[in-house]
């Protein structure tokens, strides 16, 4: 509250002193054929040439600068299709308008085209603070969901569960546009395969954030920038994608845009088509049984996936903006499994059981944000930021169970289930930043408050004669609610011309409270928890201006439980497997210290040592013999060491190669209910991605990698396994339309997950398989007012300045 109330008077000093500042300069600009030049960049310079304030002229070719202080300036002019031009310097009174003459442009094609073309993207930019992969620069990302593209991320990872590993490590935080999803466990997964790559403009990946984010996600963020067209005038892009492999998916997209100097209007709407499976096949050694399952299950999904916003530059100094997400999902998973049970003492089939199943589900997702910023000054910013979420999902699932004798034909008994499965979240989220420059130091401070509810109903029916009975003693309701408040406050110095600190301490609150409604009684039907954390984050960075960067950075993060999880009731996945939640899981925090080095920002190396304590692992336990049950626990610790280097080559000037290694040694111990826990391991990966410009506007990208041996669940050994993918991309009519073929995984070596397993009395050896060997074709078009983009394509050091106020 201290810290708050000082920020405030900051502020209110800040407002005070504007009052003094009334003088304004007004003008127009006028190309050689007295023609007005609209959507210009205007700079206003004083006599040492520094940056004080800019704008961009309206359609009239008008500008205004209003809130001056008397001095003498000068203002400088820059537009893509003209020459700059720079005024002399004049002098301005204390309350004057200053009204300037028509300011002149001189056409410049030349520069036109120098500027398009330096202001390419690679498609992975990688930086000391983060890596950025442009998926709209790639061309074999199309046609592929959020989940999938994630797994074609350099350093990330998304395992047979569909955990999101970051540089072989779980706890990663999905941001989405700088926002947490909110979201986690199978909600992220659904929410993520019902995202499609065209409509994502890059993907960020921070391995140690600063303390102005959350403290969650011990393995770090992962921030998806979904794509907004920022191009003048009225503009809009058409976007259809089909791809083929064991099961066919398609996408078709329409985005609409108009912007001025004061608005800002977009809206997108995709609608998708997703089938894909999710095969298991196994043998597990357990209590004196052998147990051989084969599982294929085929998910069928369409829905539509839509976004808009509005942004509204009130005037120089105050912004509002106004964004909302949904996706709608309807879809089916239909699961065929038959076990055979085998006795091992005589090497007998005892029975043979046959489960198949079909959920019907539905999902919706709504995410609204409005965000206002204020600038009271040149050196200071001050953001207040309100978002509200509301996530639903109803799964309706029949379960047959019959048991056959080893003939195959009798059927010895029979067990029919069905279940329902209904949840809702509500996110709320309020936050406040304030930020202040000086001259050699930048002050970053504010505070948050997170509010997450969920309600999940679970109803469990037997069916006899054809008829559902509702089961009361296997039937539940779960809500849970977690409500988090944090300060933060962070410090960035140039200690000297080489040397930068860059020094934060987040403070969050939790409290937390998990209630089970349920016929049974048990001894954790409600679970409360209340705790206090402080996360320090210091990084020490050294830069000698001519080709080394040195950067040390230090940082404590949280990991809290998904709510799925904490539910301490069964979910069946046939009558001898189910699912079993632990309502006394407790967060795990984790130490990170990383290392990074980068020559002439093109060779990049960084290790990363963690330490993880009450590390989640997910074990599966033995029942009644032929029974297992997967359950969620804490394990004591997990530790990570992990080594990356990265390189880009141009070959020629039609080709270039980036490459990527990372290693990790991976440590992983718990006595887990008498189960000891002691794996060792060191995993390894590389990728290796060539992009070659090929004639007639057309390029080629072709990467390849490979995964070794990892850790899977925390206790079970994954196989190694490769990929080779492939994008072809040509563009017509003025790069107005583009036309992409694409092949993911063209040597089958990324389908199919062999694993292993050996503790507690369990031994399992398997294989999971997916439909990720695909081809398919997709085409952009791009219509609207062709010319007005070329102003958006150029990119300056005051350009960050100038859009907090056209923006």
């Amino acid at each position: 509250m201290k810290t708050l109330c000082i920020l405030f008077i900051i502020i209110l000093g800040e407002i005070e002193g504007l009052a003094q500042n009334t003088a304004q300069i007004k003008g127009s600009i006028k190309n050689t054929e007295n023609e007005p030049v609209m959507f210009s960049t205007v700079f206003l310079l004083d006599k040492d040439s520094v940056y004080i304030k800019g704008d961009v002229s309206k359609e009239d070719g008008s500008f205004l600068l209003s809130d001056l202080k008397a001095g003498t300036y000068r203002i400088k002019i820059q537009n893509v299709e003209y020459q700059p031009h720079v005024t002399e310097f004049f002098n301005l009174a204390p309350n004057e308008v200053k009204i300037l003459k028509s300011i002149p442009l001189t056409h410049s094609v030349a520069q036109l085209n120098e500027v398009v073309v330096t202001g390419a993207k690679s498609v992975v930019e990688v930086h000391a603070d983060r890596m950025v992969f442009n998926v709209a620069n790639s061309a074999n990302t199309s046609g592929n969901n959020g989940l999938e593209l994630l797994n074609k991320t350099p350093g990330v990872k998304v395992d047979p569960d569909n955990n999101i590993l970051l540089q072989g490590k779980a706890g990663v935080q999905i941001y989405i546009n700088g926002r947490p999803s909110r979201l986690s466990g199978s909600d992220l997964t659904a929410m993520l395969q019902s995202t499609q790559a065209d409509n994502i403009e890059s993907i960020e990946v921070i391995t140690n954030p600063p303390a102005k984010y959350e403290a969650a996600g011990t393995a770090g963020i992962i921030n998806i920038k979904m794509k907004k067209n920022n191009d003048y005038g009225y503009n809009g892009t058409l976007i259809s994608n089909y791809s083929k492999g064991d099961y066919a998916r398609n996408n078709n997209g329409l985005t609409l845009n108009y912007k001025n100097s004061k608005i800002n209007v977009n809206g997108n709407v995709t609608r998708y088509d997703n089938d894909f499976q999710s095969d298991f096949v196994d043998t597990k050694e357990q209590s004196g049984y052998l147990m051989d399952q084969q599982s294929y299950g085929l998910n069928l999904s369409q829905g539509y996936n839509f976004s808009g916003g509005v942004d509204y530059a009130i005037n120089d100094k105050h912004s509002l903006s106004f964004t909302s997400r949904g996706v709608l999902n309807n879809g089916t998973k239909t699961l065929s499994s038959e076990t055979s049970i085998t006795k091992m003492a005589n090497d007998s089939l005892a029975s043979i059981l046959v489960s198949p199943s079909q959920a019907d589900l539905s999902s919706k997702n709504f995410n609204y944000n409005v965000n206002y910023q204020f600038i009271p000054s040149k050196t200071s910013t001050l953001t207040a930021d309100l978002s509200l979420g509301n996530y639903t999902s109803d799964q309706r699932t029949n379960q047959p169970n019959q048991y056959y004798a080893p003939d195959g034909t009798s059927v010895i008994r029979e067990v029919n289930n069905a279940f329902n499965t209904n949840t809702q979240i509500d996110f709320k989220t309020a936050q406040l930043d304030y930020e202040k420059k000086f001259s050699k130091l930048k002050l970053s401070t504010g505070g948050k408050y997170n509010s997450i509810n969920t309600d999940n109903e679970f109803e469990f029916y037997k069916i006899e004669n054809g008829q559902p009975i509702l089961d009361i003693n296997k039937s539940n309701n779960f809500t849970y609610v977690e409500k988090v408040s944090a300060l933060y406050a962070v410090i960035n110095s140039d200690l000297s011309p080489k040397i930068n600190l860059n020094a934060g301490l987040r403070m969050e609150h939790t409290n937390s409270e998990g209630i089970l409604v349920s016929e049974v009684s048990i001894n954790d039907s409600d679970v409360k928890r209340s705790y206090t954390n402080y996360f320090p984050n210091v990084g020490l960075s050294y830069d000698n201006k001519k080709a080394s960067v040195i950067s040390v950075s230090l940082g404590k993060r949280i990991n809290r439980p998904n709510y799925q999880d904490l539910n301490p009731f069964e979910t069946k996945l046939s009558e001898i497997a189910f699912f079993k939640g632990n309502p006394f899981l407790k967060p795990n925090y984790v130490m990170n210290y990383s290392f990074t080095y980068a020559y002439k920002q093109k060779l990049i190396l960084s290790n990363t040592y963690s330490v993880t304590t009450d590390y989640f692992a997910n074990l599966l336990v033995v029942v009644n013999g032929i029974g297992t049950f997967l359950k969620p626990f804490n394990m004591q610790k997990s530790t990570n060491n992990g080594l990356t280097a990265s390189y880009p080559l141009a070959v020629t000037k039609w080709w270039d190669i980036i490459s990527f290694v990372n290693y990790n040694y991976s440590t992983y111990k718990g006595d887990i209910e008498g189960t000891i826990i002691d794996i060792k391991a060191h995993v390894y990966d590389f990728r290796i991605q060539n992009n070659f410009v090929l004639p007639g506007h057309t390029s080629l990208e072709l990467s390849y990698f490979y995964n070794s041996p990892s850790v899977w669940r925390g206790s079970i050994r994954i196989d190694p396994f490769s990929g080779l993918y492939f994008g072809l991309r040509k563009d017509f009519f003025k790069n107005r339309m583009q036309l992409r073929l694409t092949g993911s995984d063209m040597l089958n070596k990324s389908s199919d997950y062999h694993y292993h397993g050996n503790y507690g009395g369990l031994k399992i050896d398997g294989v999971f398989s997916q439909d990720n060997r695909r081809y398919g074709a997709g085409l952009t078009f791009k219509f609207g007012n062709e010319k007005m983009k070329g102003a958006k394509k150029r990119k300056t050091g005051l350009d960050d300045s100038l859009e907090r106020i056209s923006n």
